[in-house]
Parts: C-alpha cells; sequence; structure tokens
C-alpha cells in the first residue's frame, strides 16, 4: 500500500473522528452525548458486525497461530518490561502498576482498531484473535492485581470514599474523628455489626469472589459474546438465514463511523490539556504507540518469520491507542483517574497520526 493509498483510505477516518471533535468543541453536539453514540457502536453494531463477519470467516486463516503467537509474547515481555520502569521510575504500588501496564501494552479494539481496519482492509475480523486474548488474559491479569490490592470504591454522601463492600458484610463508613461510638440503652458501646447476625465472609474468599466476577464481566461483554457466538455457529456449520446475515451487516455498516464519531465527540469534549503533558504520560504513550509496535514488528518478522498480511495486521493492532477500559478501571478502583484520561486521550491522537508510518513500515518491511 503506497503513502498516497494509505492516506486515501485515511481519509474517512480522520473525517468521522474529526467530525466529532469539531462538533463537541462547537458544541453543535454535546460532548456527554458521546456514550450515548458510544453505547449504540459498542452494545449493537460492533458485535453485529463482528458476528457476521467471523461467522462467514474462514476459521484457519483467522487464526493464524505463529502470527498470534509472536504478538502474545511480545505482549507478555512489554508487559514485565513496562512495570520494572515503572517501579524505578514512578511507583511501587500494585495497582498504579497494573494501570500503567494496561496503557502501555493493551490496545483499543473496539472503538479504534475495528473501524480502522474496516476501513483500511474492509474487513476487522484479524482483531477477534488479539481481542481474545486482550480479554483472557491482559484484562484477567490487571482486574486479578487491581482486586487483590484493594476493593473497588464508592463515594458516600459526605464525600468519603471506602470500599464497595461497606454496609454488606463490610465495616460502616468510618465516623469523623473524636465522634463517640452510639451508645445501647444500657450505656455500653455499641458494636459495629449485630452480635447475631451472619459472619463477615474471609478476606480471601471475598477475594476470589470479586476476582471471579471481574473476570466474568470482561467476557461478558456484547463485543467478545458476538465473537464467541459467531466462531460456534462457524464451527458448528450452521445454517444463517441470509436475510438475517443481511440484517447485521445493515446494522455493523454504522460500526465504523458511529464508534469513530463518539470517539471524536470524547475527545473534543474531554478538556484535557496536551501543553501539560507529564514526563510521565510522554513515556508511557511513546512505549504504546511507538516502542510497542516496534517490538511486534521486530518479533514477528525477525524471530516468529511471520510475512504479510499479518505483518501489517500485528503492527497495526500494537499501534492503536490505550483502551478506554483504563479509565473505566481507573475509576472504578479510584486510582490516577486522570493520568488515565489523559493516555487515553492523547493516545488517541497520536496513534491516529502515525497510523500511515506504521502502515508504510509494516508493509516495507
Amino acid at each position: 500500500m503506497e503513502a498516497l493509498a494509505v492516506f486515501e483510505k485515511l481519509v474517512p477516518v480522520a473525517l468521522a473522528l474529526g467530525g466529532g471533535v469539531l462538533f463537541a468543541r462547537r458544541s453543535v453536539v454535546s460532548a456527554a452525548s458521546s456514550k450515548a453514540f458510544a453505547d449504540f457502536a459498542f452494545l449493537f453494531a460492533v458485535p453485529c458486525y463482528l458476528f457476521a463477519n467471523i461467522y462467514r470467516s474462514d476459521l484457519g486463516a483467522l487464526f493464524a497461530w505463529p502470527a498470534l503467537a509472536g504478538y502474545a509474547v511480545t505482549a507478555v515481555i512489554a508487559m514485565a518490561v513496562v512495570g520494572v520502569l515503572a517501579g524505578l521510575t514512578t511507583t511501587r504500588e500494585p495497582r498504579q502498576l497494573a494501570l500503567r501496564i494496561m496503557a502501555a501494552v493493551q490496545v483499543n479494539t473496539a472503538y479504534f482498531a475495528v473501524p480502522v481496519f474496516i476501513m483500511l482492509f474492509g474487513d476487522a475480523a484479524p482483531v477477534f484473535p488479539v481481542l481474545l486474548f486482550q480479554v483472557c488474559v491482559l484484562t484477567l491479569v490487571v482486574l486479578a492485581i487491581m482486586e487483590l490490592n484493594g476493593a473497588p470504591v464508592k463515594v458516600f454522601p459526605a464525600g468519603q470514599a471506602v470500599p464497595a463492600s461497606a454496609g454488606a458484610g463490610g465495616l460502616r463508613p468510618t465516623r469523623p474523628t473524636g465522634e463517640p461510638r452510639p451508645m445501647q440503652p444500657t450505656g455500653e458501646p455499641r458494636p459495629l455489626q449485630p452480635a447475631g447476625g451472619p459472619p463477615a465472609p474471609s478476606p480471601l474468599r471475598s477475594r476470589r469472589g470479586r476476582v471471579g466476577r471481574a473476570l466474568w464481566g470482561s467476557l461478558n461483554t456484547p463485543v467478545v459474546l458476538a465473537c464467541n457466538a459467531g466462531l460456534l455457529l462457524n464451527l458448528l456449520a450452521f445454517q444463517i438465514p441470509e436475510p438475517l446475515l443481511g440484517g447485521f451487516d445493515f446494522v455493523g455498516a454504522a460500526a465504523a463511523p458511529i464508534a469513530l464519531f463518539a470517539l471524536g465527540l470524547h475527545l473534543g469534549g474531554s478538556g484535557v490539556s496536551f501543553r501539560h503533558t507529564t514526563g510521565e504520560e510522554i513515556w508511557l504513550i511513546a512505549v504504546k504507540c511507538l516502542l510497542f509496535p516496534f517490538a511486534v514488528w521486530l518479533a514477528a518478522a525477525h524471530v516468529f518469520d511471520i510475512g504479510d498480511p499479518w505483518l501489517t495486521y500485528l503492527v497495526l493492532i500494537a499501534a492503536m491507542p490505550a483502551p478506554q477500559n483504563l479509565f473505566i478501571v481507573a475509576q472504578r478502583y479510584g486510582v490516577d483517574v486522570e493520568l488515565s484520561a489523559a493516555l487515553v486521550v492523547k493516545s488517541s491522537v497520536a496513534a491516529l497520526l502515525l497510523l500511515p508510518f506504521w502502515i508504510h513500515w509494516a508493509q516495507a518491511g
């Protein structure tokens, strides 16, 4: 794909994304409505597209195991390297390390990779195996670290952040310093929990339960369910009526422009300052948008001997920005929320600008 052809393919991407940014900045469309557009894409359009395309795919060509092994090995090594670098330079707190690893290695599949692949190649099915690896391995590691090192938080009316389990088997919110404990009619201090109440679950069981629920939640998303349904029906050679498949195609055709427009609205209304980008943000974005895709290219081309088209697919997937789930996880656990939001927005801009370079690099190499 020559340079001019690459830019021509990216014109629809830039138009949909840039339109969202412009509309949000000019208040033509409220930036808050990006959630409605994103929900339509994530919950309906993208699953319809992936289901129909995976159902029709040649699974032998879709699961190119040497290519996927090269990507997986590189991703695991990159996770370890980022964890060590972050531990030496910024923090050693496990949850903060997990978020930095997620920002540097995981990719935005549903809102960025899928629409970009549709625009560039007319097919986003190659994203599916990497999506499954990301959900079942990379995301699982991050969620396990987050759950095992602290419960999710919620804010009580007084503004105090406490474990989400408080009031449901855990301790009630802490009283202000110096406030006496409530008194029973006898004048004795009242215990925090009723004496005859059920015993609190053990910390180990509680943590295992939270990890299990987090894993189930990541596997139970519409995108993953649609991919698995398409895969299963493909394997079973189940005949889906053509009018129904045509309906999936019709809805799925909206996935790319709507997802990109929603991302543009989010970027335009984010209020994130590029002038005040920190050194930590710079090196994490550099790893995500430069070093990680280069490492994937190096491993795929020179270690696993992967050729086109999968060499291009893997490099472009690795070059996608940090996932939007980074911000969702950070917000859920009350860890580095502002940093996570900034990384999602800024890595999205950097990834879009670098896409022509990575396409040319992968196909030239």
